[in-house]
């Protein structure tokens, strides 16, 4: 069972619970997105699996929960090393944002508050990936062209993802 430290609004744990039952309910937890970019800053989505809800769609490069008695940079590290097969330290990520946010697809109840990291990704590192039903792969899209594409569509990425965290990735990046 996949535990889950529950949390109040001030972000402090005030329980733990399993997965499934938080989404059910709606209990505050956390979360994490890590976002690849590369010299050239092109960034790097996860295209979703066949199995995951809204599949197809382009996501943050990594994702996943804060399990219970973990902190914010160990579980990016962790999930990093999990869904990619990269070992980094909480030290080559860089803190963009933290906030809150709730969305509800069929009967799950996503009340999150997520931290965002940046990792610049060597090129060399990023092997190709294997599709697969959890995980569709990557695709990579230039600073340039991401510009131009959320400006024309967003049939390409989850809804969320497009309005809360590629504008503050976008404002990253076009500052560095």
């Amino acid at each position: 069972m996949d535990l889950i430290d529950v949390v109040n609004e001030q972000d402090e744990v005030i329980s733990s619970n399993a997965r499934k039952k938080i989404h059910k309910l709606g209990l505050l937890h956390r979360e994490i997105h890590v976002w690849f970019f590369d010299e050239n800053k092109n960034i790097f989505f996860q295209k979703r699996g066949l199995l995951k809800n809204s599949p197809g769609l382009l996501d943050a490069s990594v994702g996943g929960h804060v399990d219970s008695g973990e902190f914010y940079e160990e579980a990016a590290v962790r999930e990093i090393k999990e869904e990619v097969g990269i070992k980094i330290t909480q030290q080559d990520l860089f803190l963009l944002k933290k906030f809150k946010g709730f969305y509800q697809h069929n009967n799950k109840k996503n009340n999150f508050i997520r931290s965002i990291f940046i990792y610049k990704i060597p090129v060399t590192e990023l092997k190709a990936q294997e599709s697969s039903d959890k995980n569709g792969g990557f695709e990579k899209i230039s600073l340039k062209d991401l510009s131009k594409i959320i400006k024309t569509t967003n049939f390409k990425f989850l809804k969320f993802i497009l309005e809360d965290e590629i504008p503050i990735v976008l404002d990253y990046l076009n500052s560095n």
